[in-house]
């Protein structure tokens, strides 16, 4: 039988590759790993901001469908989003993209206040009243739409009209 062997510094020296080997892969999958997390958590972060910006969108809607039902009302805001159906073309807006517990009714017949992820705490109020709250999110509960269709989005005021 032929054996061959060969130096003794061979064998320490492929040892210590195949460790610095292991301690590579280690590092790389721990990198991709870290990758991985924040790209799962950046884009949790960006589908809680596009919820948060449309609620905002749906809430300028509602304050303005508001609006346009008091200028037929001698200014003052409706006291139920049933009144002011006409004004707004469908119930669907009055569900947040947040809320994964309500469903939109299909027509105005089948909708309750209940069904809604909005409330209108405003009540009497004037279409001109700037500083009157109107309506607010139950999800978002830092979103406050005002009488004079101006929405507070928990960062700033904001109309959807320039």
């Amino acid at each position: 039988m032929f054996c061959v062997s060969g130096p003794a510094w061979l064998g320490s020296m492929l040892g210590h590759l195949a460790t610095m080997r292991s301690r590579k892969l280690i590092i790389i999958t721990a990198l991709v790993a870290v990758a991985l997390a924040a790209g799962v958590y950046a884009t949790g972060r960006a589908k809680r901001f596009a919820q948060s910006m449309s609620c905002g969108n749906y809430m300028c809607s509602i304050c303005f469908a508001a609006r346009s039902w008091a200028f037929d009302n001698n200014g003052k805001m409706p006291s139920d989003f049933v009144s002011m159906s006409n004004e707004l073309a469908t119930p669907r807006v009055l569900i947040c993209d947040a809320d994964h517990s309500r469903r939109a009714p299909q027509n105005w017949a089948s909708f309750t206040p209940d069904l809604s992820s909005y409330e209108i705490v405003g009540v009497n109020l004037r279409d001109r009243d700037t500083n009157g709250i109107f309506l607010r999110c139950r999800i978002h509960k830092n979103h406050i739409g005002y009488a004079d269709g101006t929405v507070y989005d928990g960062i700033r005021r904001r109309t959807k009209f320039p």
